[in-house]
């Protein structure tokens, strides 16, 4: 009998005690099965594919989890890396590296990044970037390749990029899981590199996937993705460039005006167009809102008296078709074109419909608009008969601009 070995080797960190693990989406994508090494398969795998994030659950004894750090980044701040590169070429133990937060964004400016020069390589995918005191500023996701870079005319080196915390952090709360903080974590201090490998490094695991098919495959790491291949930013209320429905229009309008409408009642109002920046005021639910730019998945806005930034999931526009209420969608999954929706939804046991997002993407849902408790009843259900995808969420649709498909 031919063993399987692991197609894909990643790197993931605990981020809850119960079990759920932090990685790149890019690393336990298309999986026929999930293994954490040390701790046994990994299931119910949740996945972000436009921010290529994803967490797995495993079982049998309390995790460490990292604790995310709520103060904003510093240019030029120390930092280190931990994962797991290189696995089937040099020692397959964890390794660190070490370096300084580059910039505060990515490629075009993208604020979901920032960029880092702590050496990346393949295998470092989904590992945690800490600061001093070992709190969570990023996770390792993409290296300029030699190739992109050629391409376009230049000489870049160890140009790498991590996403930020405050990313992760919203993606963990799309999925009911509470990230670890400073303020409910147990108090650190700033430590030597050594002693902080000492203190991290429980935490971060070893993510091996194995292929779906039956033929055995050969061990490798995965390529770092060129930053091109990353899933696109969420250019919310930009026009699309796909090719227009017959059934709807798929142009976003602008976003102008709307209304605070978040999960947990209340909305933070940030200094900057990050989730890690300062908080200078909370607004509730159906507070209006006045959009003066859009800033990638940030809105800069004006609240009353008050001036700031909110991300694109607490506020809904009233520039947007779909009509607003206070119901929950289950979303199934998203898509980048309307066909690849359309063929999901052909082949889907349950009905399903489809809406156009504020970032151009596709989302596919429940046909029907729900209470919130029966919204996460439901989805339950469905994922406990294999009818609906282990990473479908519970939401308001605030970013569904209009129905595109299928009545």
């Amino acid at each position: 009998m031919l063993c399987r070995r692991a197609e894909l080797v990643g790197t993931g960190f605990a981020v809850t005690s119960d079990g759920w693990i932090l990685t790149n989406a890019h690393v336990v994508q298309d999986c026929g099965r999930i293994e954490v090494k040390g701790k046994g398969d990994a299931a119910d795998p949740r996945i972000d594919e436009i921010n290529d994030l994803a967490v797995v659950k495993i079982s049998g004894g309390e995790l460490k989890p990292l604790a995310f750090r709520k103060s904003p980044t510093r240019l030029g701040e120390d930092i280190v890396a931990v994962g797991y590169p290189l696995a089937t070429l040099l020692a397959d133990s964890v390794k660190i590296t070490t370096g300084n937060v580059n910039a505060l964004a990515g490629i075009r400016n993208d604020t979901r990044y920032i960029q880092i020069s702590t050496p990346i390589q393949p295998g470092n995918s989904g590992g945690p970037v800490v600061d001093r005191d070992g709190y969570l500023l990023g996770i390792t996701s993409a290296t300029l390749s030699k190739k992109t870079a050629d391409d376009i005319g230049i000489t870049a080196q160890n140009v790498n990029f991590a996403i930020r915390a405050s990313v992760a952090e919203l993606f963990m709360e799309s999925q009911s899981l509470v990230a670890q903080t400073p303020e409910n974590a147990e108090k650190s201090e700033p430590v030597s590199t050594a002693d902080l490998a000492d203190r991290v490094t429980p935490s971060v695991f070893q993510i091996l996937c194995y292929p779906k098919a039956v033929a055995p495959a050969t061990a490798m790491t995965p390529k770092a993705p060129d930053v091109e291949q990353q899933p696109p930013s969420r250019s919310a209320n930009l026009p699309t460039n796909r090719a227009s429905s017959e059934e709807a229009s798929l142009d976003v309008p602008l976003a102008r005006s709307g209304f605070v409408r978040h999960p947990k009642g209340v909305a933070p109002i940030k200094m900057t167009a990050t989730g890690d920046s300062k908080t200078t005021g909370q607004v509730p639910n159906g507070s209006p809102v006045v959009v003066t730019e859009v800033l990638g998945d940030w809105y800069q806005v004006t609240i009353g008296g008050a001036s700031g930034y909110m991300h694109y999931s607490w506020v809904r526009i009233d520039q947007f078709d779909e009509p607003a209420s206070d119901g929950r969608f289950v979303q199934i999954k998203s898509f980048r074109t309307l066909d690849d929706a359309r063929l999901f939804i052909k082949g889907s046991a349950v009905p399903l419909s489809a809406h156009l997002a504020a970032n151009g993407w596709i989302a596919v849902t429940l046909h029907d608009v729900y209470g919130e408790q029966e919204a996460k009843d439901l989805s339950n259900a469905l994922k406990a008969q294999g009818l609906i995808a282990k990473d479908a969420m519970v939401t308001y649709g605030n970013s569904y601009v209009r129905k595109v498909c299928c009545d």
